[in-house]
C-alpha cells in the first residue's frame, strides 16, 4: 500500500502545484514586470546623476545618516547607489505583495471561499496540501529576486555614466594643496557603467531579499492556518510589519530606544550592506559564517540565515496546527 500511497500523493501535489500556478499567474506576471522595469530604471537615473553633485547634496544630510541603511560614503560610489534599489519601497512593497498575498490564501482563504472542505474531501493530506502552496510560492518568491537582479544587470548594461576628468596637476608636499597645471575645464568623458559596476556584486544583496521574503511567507502561512477569514489574516500580518517597521525606525532613531531593533526583523535585511562588503572584501564577503564585518555584530551570512530559519519555523508550526485543526462549517 506505501507505493500506491506515494503514487497517489505525487499525482495529487502535481495537480495542487498546477492550480496553484493558475491561481498565481497574474500576480507574478504584475509583481515581475514591476520589479524588473523599476529596477532597470533605477540603474538608468542613477547615470543622471552627477557623482560631485549627488556628493554635495548628501553632505547636506549628515545628521540623517544614521537612518540611512549604510553610511553615505558608500553611497558615494555607483556599486553602493545602485544597491540601493533593493532598498527601494517599490521593490518592498511589490515583495511583500506577493508573499502576504500567497501566504493567506493558503488555508484561511480556501477556507473562506468554501473550497477548503471540497479539496480535502478527495485523497489529500494536509501537509501536501501546504506543502505544494508553499513550493509554488516560494519558487514565484525567488523569481520575482531573480528579476529584480536581472533588472539591475540590463540596466548596468545598457547604461553609461559622464564622469568629469579634472586637469592635471601636482601636489605641494607640505601643504597638500593640488596646484593645476593648466586653466582647462575639466573634461567630460562617457563611460559604459558595466566599467564600474559588475552585476556580480548584487547576488548576496538578492538572496537577502529572498531570505526577507521567504520570512514573510512563513508568518502569512502561520496566520492563515490560525484563522478562518483571508482578512483578519490580512490585517493581522500587515499589522505585525507595521509594528516592525515602527520599531526599527524608532531604534535607528533615538540611542535608548536602539534595544528595539534587536527585537525587529528589519534588522536581518542588510542588502545595502551586502554590496559594501563587497567592494572592501570581494564576492566571498557576504557569504561568510565566520568573518564579522565593521558595524555588523554577526557574520554576513548568519542574518538570511536567521530570516530563513524563522520562516521554516513558521512553515512547520503552521502545518502543524493544521493538520491538528478541525475546520468550521461553511457559512
Amino acid at each position: 500500500m506505501e507505493p500506491v500511497t506515494r503514487a497517489v500523493d505525487g499525482f495529487v501535489n502535481r495537480i495542487l502545484v498546477r492550480k496553484y500556478i493558475g491561481q498565481s499567474m497574474p500576480l507574478f506576471v504584475a509583481c515581475g514586470l514591476a520589479l524588473f522595469a523599476f529596477a532597470w530604471v533605477r540603474v538608468w537615473v542613477v547615470s543622471l546623476l552627477d557623482m560631485g553633485q549627488f556628493q554635495t547634496i548628501l553632505e547636506q544630510f549628515r545628521d540623517f545618516e544614521k537612518f540611512a541603511p549604510i553610511g553615505f560614503d558608500a553611497l558615494f560610489t555607483y556599486p553602493g547607489r545602485v544597491g540601493m534599489t533593493y532598498d527601494e519601497p517599490i521593490v518592498m512593497l511589490c515583495t511583500v505583495i506577493w508573499c502576504i498575498a500567497r501566504g493567506s490564501d493558503v488555508i484561511s482563504g480556501e477556507m473562506g471561499r468554501g473550497t477548503l472542505e471540497m479539496l480535502l474531501a478527495q485523497p489529500i493530506r494536509r501537509r501536501t496540501l501546504v506543502l505544494s502552496h508553499a513550493t509554488v510560492s516560494v519558487v514565484g518568491l525567488l523569481l520575482l529576486c531573480l528579476l529584480v537582479w536581472a533588472g539591475i544587470g540590463a540596466g548596468i548594461m545598457a547604461t553609461s555614466v559622464e564622469e568629469s576628468v579634472a586637469p592635471p596637476s601636482f601636489r605641494i608636499p607640505i601643504f597638500n594643496i593640488d596646484v593645476p597645471l593648466t586653466v582647462d575645464q575639466p573634461e567630460t568623458q562617457t563611460v559604459p557603467l558595466r566599467e564600474r559596476v559588475d552585476p556580480a556584486m548584487f547576488a548576496a544583496s538578492t538572496f537577502h531579499l529572498f531570505a526577507f521574503g521567504f520570512f514573510l511567507l512563513g508568518l502569512a502561512t502561520l496566520f492563515s492556518s490560525l484563522d478562518r477569514y483571508r482578512w483578519r489574516t490580512v490585517g493581522a500580518i500587515v499589522g505585525v510589519y507595521v509594528i516592525q517597521l515602527v520599531m526599527f525606525g524608532l531604534g535607528k532613531a533615538a540611542e535608548s530606544l536602539q534595544w528595539m531593533l534587536s527585537l525587529s526583523f528589519f534588522s536581518c535585511y542588510k542588502p545595502q550592506k551586502m554590496t559594501e562588503i563587497v567592494a572592501k572584501e570581494g564576492l566571498a564577503g557576504p557569504w561568510s559564517l565566520i568573518k564579522t564585518a565593521p558595524d555588523v555584530a554577526l557574520p554576513p551570512l548568519v542574518y538570511p540565515l536567521i530570516l530563513i530559519g524563522l520562516g521554516t519555523v513558521f512553515y512547520a508550526v503552521a502545518i502543524a496546527h493544521f493538520q491538528r485543526r478541525d475546520l468550521p462549517a461553511p457559512l
